[in-house]
Formats: C-alpha cells, sequence, structure tokens
C-alpha cells in the first residue's frame, strides 16, 4: 500500500512541476529550469527507486520454496 501512494505523490509531484516549470517559463520567472528539469528529474528518480524496490522484493518472494507466486505446490505431511 505504501508503494501505491508513494508512486501517486510522486506522479502528481512530477506533473505539478512540469505545469509550474512551463508557466513559469512563459511568465520570464527565473527558477523555471528547478521547475521544468530538478524537480521532475528527482521525481522520476523516485518512481524509478520504487519500481526497483517492488522488482526485487517480488523477485525474492517468488524464490521462496512455498510462495504462492510458484507452480509449486506445497508440501504435505505424510
Amino acid at each position: 500500500m505504501r508503494e501505491i501512494i508513494m508512486a501517486f505523490f510522486l506522479g502528481v509531484a512530477f506533473t505539478n512541476s512540469l505545469l509550474m516549470g512551463e508557466e513559469s517559463l512563459k511568465a520570464g520567472g527565473e527558477a523555471w529550469i528547478l521547475e521544468l528539469i530538478v524537480f521532475p528529474l528527482f521525481a522520476l528518480i523516485g518512481i524509478g527507486a520504487l519500481l526497483l524496490e517492488h522488482r526485487r522484493r517480488a523477485s525474492t518472494e517468488s524464490r521462496r520454496p512455498n510462495s504462492p507466486d510458484t507452480d509449486q505446490q506445497p508440501e504435505q505431511p505424510r
């Protein structure tokens, strides 16, 4: 659940930074470089880090012998 919320907020931050940067560029503001390049780049790095963490956790869980994601049947007691 934490990953979903973080991805949502990083996506909103990315979108807002691009929109504010474009608006600042048209208005001739001095902070357009931060809003159009730097902040969206940090948001994309955060989304990428979340994706890598999720993939690493998913691959670790799928390697467990009794994982529900594997096609193996759990061992039955004899």
